[in-house]
């Protein structure tokens, strides 16, 4: 995602708020199509115990900032460093917010040309955006959330929102929830199968027209018309799943976005290159390491992260055959 370019857009505010058990309503449910940072937001927070719908400008100012940053807010902040932020940080404890949006628009370069792209729920369901807010000299901001964006999203850069989905939104407005395990938890990048990127075709006079696809490479065709060219655009390649800590022996990190480490991160040692053996972290996995010393030539004791992270290493030699190791 752009993040310079930061748009929401939302229809149906009143639809989403009842889902949600909202009661007070501070902020006007008018339908708004394009909402970019700097404006004033509707979000849900609570108060008394209660989820109010209230007003927020977006865009965060710290308050230690001085005039040098005169014009500059904190719009959105990374899922991966917002408890350690100190912009960020109280915030993310004590001060959360969810955003009720039907869509986000993206931007991609077409012919270089810039085009927006709306991304919504595949049902046309509301999507929840994560964000935090504060106040500051009597002004209520907010900031979005973003993650490492998906495979849809990949096109378009490397960010997307927060997408809360299910119980995550109640852990996320819970305020008695302040410890990062949980919070961090609810922040992952969603999966493409509910999400729809939908191509903008130009009606002449800067207007565009909405044409649904079911994947961005459907959408830029769309946007191409007769042009197209046969071969399919090309993207960056996804980064390895797997690294090493250093060159010969040691350990094999595999990065995971299913579940979050005790020290709150996402790689996890899994395989021990010189004695072969294997670790996770994972639930599943402690749970079969309750009686034995895994390894890599005892597959059925494998989770799906030491599956994947050990298929990975065999693939690039980063593992010995057996023979190797025992003749050593």
């Amino acid at each position: 995602m752009n993040m310079n370019k930061k748009r929401l857009t939302l229809h149906s505010a009143e639809k989403s708020l009842e889902n949600l058990g909202v009661r007070r309503r501070e902020f006007s449910t008018a339908p708004r199509f394009d909402m970019t940072s700097g404006q004033n937001i509707g979000a849900i927070v609570m108060e008394d115990a209660q989820r109010v719908f209230k007003g927020f400008r977006w865009g965060i100012t710290p308050f230690w900032w001085d005039d040098s940053h005169q014009g500059h807010n904190l719009h959105s902040a990374r899922a991966e460093s917002i408890a350690n932020k100190p912009a960020f940080a109280d915030s993310f404890k004590h001060r959360r917010a969810v955003v009720p949006v039907d869509g986000f628009w993206v931007y991609g370069d077409v012919d270089g040309i810039s085009r927006p792209f709306l991304i919504r729920a595949k049902d046309e369901s509301a999507l929840y955006l994560a964000a935090i807010w504060q106040e500051n000299n009597g002004e209520s901001q907010l900031a979005l959330v973003n993650v490492e964006a998906n495979h849809l999203l990949e096109p378009f850069g490397k960010r997307m929102p927060a997408i809360l989905r299910g119980d995550d939104v109640n852990i996320w407005l819970e305020p008695n929830i302040v410890s990062e395990k949980p919070l961090m938890g609810v922040l992952k990048t969603p999966p493409v199968r509910g999400l729809l990127v939908t191509a903008t075709a130009p009606h002449g006079r800067g207007r565009y027209g909405l044409l649904p696809a079911d994947d961005a490479r459907e959408a830029l065709a769309l946007i191409y018309g007769q042009n197209f060219k046969p071969e399919k655009p090309k993207f960056a390649t996804r980064r390895r799943m797997v690294i090493r800590d250093h060159e010969a022996g040691g350990h094999v990190f595999f990065r995971t976005k299913s579940f979050s480490r005790d020290d709150a991160t996402r790689w996890h040692p899994v395989v021990d290159v010189e004695c072969g053996h294997v670790f996770c972290d994972c639930p599943d996995f402690r749970y079969r390491h309750a009686h034995h010393e895994p390894d890599v030539w005892t597959p059925h004791w494998w989770c799906k992260h030491v599956r994947r992270a050990v298929d990975n290493c065999k693939r690039h030699g980063e593992i010995p055959d057996r023979s190797e190791l025992v003749s050593q």
